[in-house]
C-alpha cells in the first residue's frame, strides 16, 4: 500500500474504521504470551521505539481506535525482513522448503484457541 510520497507520509481516507492506514513506513513486531505462543501481530511506524518483552504496552485496534488495551508481551519478534532495495536482492532469498517449515513452524505456534475450527479466538494485527 501507498505509505508516502515524496517522503510525506500518506493517509487512506475512507468511512470504513477497519481500512484506514497509519501514515508513514511501519515496522511489524509479532507478540508472545508467557506460554510461548503468539496473541497478537503489532503495526507501528518504524521512527516508534520496538516493543520490548517486559514492557506494558497501549495497544489500539484498526476499526476501535478509542479503546486502548493493555498488554505486556513475554517475548517481541521483528517480523519485517528487507529482500529487495532498489531492484537489488539485499538478503539471500529461503528456499521452498525453508519457507513451508517457517509457515508450519508459526501455525504450530498459535494457541490451540486461535487454531479451533468452531469458533475460534479472533488473532488481532
Amino acid at each position: 500500500q501507498l505509505v508516502e510520497v515524496n517522503g510525506s507520509p500518506c493517509l487512506k481516507l475512507t468511512e470504513d474504521e477497519e481500512k484506514m492506514t497509519i501514515p508513514g513506513m511501519k515496522a511489524i513486531y509479532r507478540l508472545y504470551d508467557a506460554a510461548g505462543h503468539p496473541f497478537m501481530d503489532l503495526m507501528a511506524l518504524e521512527e516508534e521505539p520496538s516493543p520490548s518483552a517486559g514492557q506494558e504496552l497501549g495497544i489500539r485496534v484498526l476499526g476501535r481506535l478509542e479503546e486502548t488495551t493493555k498488554v505486556i508481551p513475554s517475548t517481541v519478534e521483528p517480523l519485517h525482513r528487507t529482500y529487495f532495495r532498489d531492484g537489488q536482492v539485499c538478503e539471500p532469498l529461503p528456499s521452498l522448503p525453508e519457507v513451508r517449515t517457517h509457515a508450519q513452524v508459526s501455525l504450530n505456534l498459535l494457541s490451540p484457541a486461535h487454531r479451533r475450527l468452531h469458533e475460534p479466538q479472533p488473532y488481532p494485527v
